[in-house]
């Protein structure tokens, strides 16, 4: 082994490696120069979430796995591969526009991505298909995965109440609180088990790596760590419940509840990896040797250069582009109007002070108010808030705006209950709100790119597309809501009325702000 490592060395010593390492380096000190920002978001999250707190782990596990490659790619000669040229150049685009719109996920997910792409730009096809785990591997770096939380939270409740009954006691539930005879209990976050989905799975698929060598072993476990954190989570949250009940709240409350959780968590993953070790294929016998390139005439210097001349170019021009585009004037809002906008056959009620303003912040300018049908009925309320250069003064489609509003948290509640039909338009995405002394429906739309939608993934790929061009990231949120006193049943008519009737000048006073 001594002497294998020696030839290696020696091999290296007299090869290509010498250009490359340090063009390499310099590549990857440029890049994380540049992205500064960037990578420190990423760290910042791995401290201040639990739920990330694995992160730290990441880069030095890569590290680990690229130290047990040395020998088969060292035995190998870099040579550039100019094909990376175009992941590069893309990854480098889809960050310009993931600041220009600013989504942290985009940006974290290209700036990453960008190093697999330098190291196959700088060491060439055979190398970097050797690499290619080590380096996916860093894409567990990036924090994502919060969009889980909501419907892990509902999956948890679904499990658990479920299992309740099962077990013959009886349950109420209102969405995501349900009262046993002893104690009543709801699903928040840190009970939607996404952080044990997470780890679960960046640690299976690390494990799967290290002991098979076969690709569907490899996808089976992987898979299996996707499954049984879940499974394992609402058992544990059932647990949890049953020892409260049991005990009359004695236990499983307080800071025993989490302990509890973690130490559940780790018996269950301990367990899978101890079932998981029976059908190991670490110990396979190894595969035929690489067959490294013989030296011959002294490597060439020329494109190890361009190289790290088109590295330093693609790594420096996406933060610049950004800035720049950033700075440019997009121009003031105006037109919007102030005021519930009032159709034929709607007035606008005299008393507003109850009226009710959706807990939406940064936007430039924005109407509202309420209004009744002259013919009577209940009233309904409007607000429409127009969003340009988001980057400064707060974006609208965003983890910190709510209906209900972050910092109204306590206060205002809300609660998704799917979507209504409107016809001629989008189904507007419809919630339930609750605050002091006010049950609301509310129906909400976003526009962005001329056109209405209620995803906010499309309104972001149209801001992004209009500032790539030079164009401006208009966008608005578009609400209607009504008081109730029973059920939300009763005001569906008048919201349906008023929609047909104002939809129609919202849009055209949109497009009127657009245009100024």
């Amino acid at each position: 082994m001594a002497a294998d490592a020696l030839d290696i060395r020696t091999r290296a010593s007299g090869s290509s490696w010498w250009l490359a390492g340090p063009v390499l380096v310099l590549g990857l000190a440029v890049l994380g120069w540049m992205f500064y920002p960037t990578f420190a978001s990423i760290v910042d999250v791995w401290n201040r979430s639990d739920t990330f707190a694995h992160g730290f782990l990441i880069v030095p596990i890569v590290l680990f796995l690229l130290f047990l490659k040395r020998q088969e790619v060292l035995a190998l000669e870099p040579q550039p591969s100019w094909w990376a040229l175009v992941p590069l150049a893309g990854f480098s685009l889809v960050w310009v526009a993931g600041e220009l719109v600013d989504v942290v996920s985009v940006r974290q997910f290209a700036a990453v991505l960008m190093i697999p792409a330098l190291f196959w730009l700088v060491l060439g096809n055979a190398i970097t298909w050797r690499l290619q785990f080590p380096l996916a591997y860093l894409l567990f770096a990036v924090p994502f995965g919060e969009f889980l939380v909501p419907p892990m939270m509902d999956l948890t409740a679904d499990f658990t109440v479920t299992a309740v009954q099962l077990t013959g006691i009886p349950v109420y539930r209102d969405g995501l609180y349900f009262d046993l005879p002893t104690s009543r209990w709801s699903v928040i976050e840190a009970c939607s088990g996404v952080r044990y989905l997470i780890a679960s799975v960046a640690l299976g698929t690390l494990y799967a790596y290290l002991m098979y060598r076969s690709t569907w072993r490899r996808l089976v476990f992987v898979g299996v760590s996707i499954v049984v954190p879940i499974v394992a989570n609402g058992l544990r949250a059932y647990m949890i419940v049953m020892i409260g009940h049991l005990s009359d709240m004695e236990y499983a409350a307080g800071v025993d509840h989490l302990i509890y959780g973690w130490i559940f968590f780790g018996v269950v993953i301990a367990l899978m990896f101890g079932i998981g070790a029976f059908w190991r294929e670490d110990m396979d016998a190894p595969g035929a040797p690489v067959r490294s390139v013989a030296p011959g005439r002294a490597p060439h210097a020329g494109p190890f250069a361009v190289a790290a001349v088109l590295a330093v170019v693609l790594a420096s021009a996406a933060p610049l582009y950004a800035e720049w585009m950033n700075q440019r004037d997009l121009g003031p809002v105006a037109g919007l109007g102030v005021g519930p906008l009032t159709p034929p056959g709607w007035r606008a009620l005299e008393e507003q002070s109850n009226a009710w303003e959706p807990g939406y912040r940064g936007a430039r300018d924005g109407r509202g108010g309420l209004v009744v049908a002259e013919e009577g009925g209940p009233p309904v309320g409007m607000h429409v808030l127009f969003y340009r250069k988001q980057h400064q003064y707060g974006t609208m489609a965003g983890w910190s705006n709510t209906l209900a509003g972050r910092h109204r948290a306590g206060v205002w509640s809300q609660s998704h209950r799917g979507r209504t039909a409107v016809d001629g338009y989008p189904d507007p995405d419809r919630f339930l709100l609750n605050g002091p002394g006010q049950q609301l429906l509310v129906w909400r739309w976003y526009w962005a790119g001329g056109q209405l939608t209620t995803l906010p993934h499309t309104v972001k790929a149209r801001e992004a597309l209009n500032r790539l061009v030079g164009g401006r990231d208009d966008a608005a949120l578009v609400v209607f809501y009504a008081p109730y006193d029973l059920e939300p049943d009763e005001v569906e008519a008048a919201l349906q009325a008023y929609a047909a009737d104002a939809l129609p000048g919202i849009l055209e006073r949109l497009a009127t702000v657009t245009r100024q």
